[in-house]
């Protein structure tokens, strides 16, 4: 009886064929998450980058929501105390809280994208010293 090694060789190359296929399978995954982490970090640095603007606005116009305005035109005033703005697919919302009785001015920025998913938030605090005149 005579056997065929024609056998043996399909067998082989069926076998490379089904390891090559797997670890192509195994890379992709891998590309494709790393496309994904990718994206992420580059979401998360804008959006510390656009929280860190708005947040020195914020303290260089001493909580003023018409003057921070005013410094983003593509901004809009939601309510009496919210600022919104869109860039970039992601959403910044900085809300203003009034002034307390030590002269302390507050905020809150927010930082989304578009499915509402929290990128990043930075609560502001910046200190308005009390105005004396000359002769105090």
């Amino acid at each position: 009886m005579k056997h065929s090694k024609s056998g043996l060789f399909l067998m082989e190359l069926i076998i490379a064929l089904l390891f090559f296929s797997l670890a192509s399978t195994v890379c992709v995954r891998l590309f494709v998450k790393s496309a994904t982490l990718s994206q992420d970090t580059v979401d998360l640095t804008y959006a510390v980058s656009q929280a860190q603007n708005l947040a020195e606005c914020y303290s260089s116009c001493d909580g003023d929501i018409v003057q921070v305005h005013f410094l983003f035109p593509e901004s809009e005033i939601l309510e009496d105390n919210v600022l919104a703005m869109e860039e970039a697919g992601l959403y910044s919302t900085l809300t203003f809280f009034p002034e307390d009785e030590d002269g302390l001015i507050s905020g809150e920025i927010l930082i989304t994208n578009d499915t509402g998913e929290e990128i990043y938030s930075l609560q502001v605090l910046h200190h308005i010293p009390e105005r004396r005149g000359c002769n105090e």
